[in-house]
């Protein structure tokens, strides 16, 4: 697995359900577009709001209309038996991986951390993507990653969401670069191409649930060696990328792009998160404009 990968929105109807209709879609839209991997149960798709049981249906359903990427089903949870369950239930319906984010809300140390993920491989075996997101989650330290990944193989790569270059470097240089299979993504539209150059596997961004021509774009750029190309695409990636700064959350960000840009997924977030107004959308008008045309 490699490339664009894509962490999927869940569309909400305006009673909060689940708008599954919009789902099939918004995945068939990616399938289309060509992304390389489709990612449920994601951050971007408010896993935190979702039910248990949720969870396992949206996976399913998923599942069900994946046909032409990587599939990847999220699985995090405070609650390493629930983690343990839902992975084993993404197992079970033939996901290619799984990601999992720390656990989150109470502070952790190495050796716990260590023990959280111990006990999820040691009871499954499909492919693991770890989940670096310090900004909402325990961090997960260069040593522990790597005492993960050489103590289990199916410990198979990390998502890192962090936005420091320096952080890239030393995981593709400390674990990548003795554990040749052991894949890195960056989880941040900017630092797409500095993942790449470093030697890194491609990026699992947000932002490709509504421009995915232009991620596709810059990797195919990329692996063709038309390096200017590559950096045109990265600048617009660079610019886009500042729809979170005008945004109270992800959810809020992407979902109001996607309006804008014509997707029928609603304007919806499940509580306690917020739509942003008008104002948000305007400014958000504006930069898709000036980067999209």
């Amino acid at each position: 697995m490699r490339g664009v990968i894509v962490p999927l929105v869940t569309p909400f109807n305006k009673d909060y359900s689940i708008d599954f209709p919009a789902l099939e879609e918004h995945i068939e839209f990616l399938q289309k577009a060509g992304v390389h991997g489709i990612f449920i149960n994601a951050t971007t798709g408010e896993f935190t709001s979702l039910s248990v049981e949720e969870k396992k249906v949206l996976a399913e359903k998923g599942r069900e209309l994946v046909n032409s990427a990587f599939y990847l089903v999220g699985t995090a949870s405070t609650n390493t038996f629930e983690v343990i369950e839902l992975t084993k239930h993404a197992q079970d319906i033939g996901a290619d991986y799984v990601v999992i984010a720390p656990p989150y809300y109470c502070p952790l140390n190495d050796d716990a951390l260590f023990q959280h993920y111990s006990m999820v491989t040691e009871r499954t075996d499909i492919p693991i993507i770890l989940y670096n997101i310090p900004a909402c989650a325990n961090p997960l330290s260069v040593p522990l990653i790597k005492r993960l990944a050489f103590e289990y193989s199916n410990i198979a790569g990390i998502k890192e969401t962090i936005d420091s270059v320096n952080r890239i470097r030393d995981v593709i240089l400390e674990v990548k670069g003795e554990r040749r299979d052991f894949k890195v993504f960056t989880g941040l539209d900017q630092h797409f191409l500095n993942t790449l150059v470093l030697g890194g596997n491609g990026g699992i961004m947000a932002c490709a649930n509504f421009a995915p021509e232009l991620h596709l774009a810059l990797w195919k750029a990329f692996n063709e060696k038309r390096f200017e190309d590559a950096f045109e695409y990265a600048r617009k990636l660079a610019r886009l990328s500042k729809v979170y700064d005008l945004a109270s959350s992800f959810g809020s960000a992407i979902k109001l792009a996607m309006s804008l840009r014509g997707f029928s997924i609603k304007p919806v977030l499940r509580p306690p998160y917020q739509m942003d107004g008008g104002d948000v959308k305007e400014e958000i008008r504006k930069l898709l404009t000036e980067v999209l045309g």
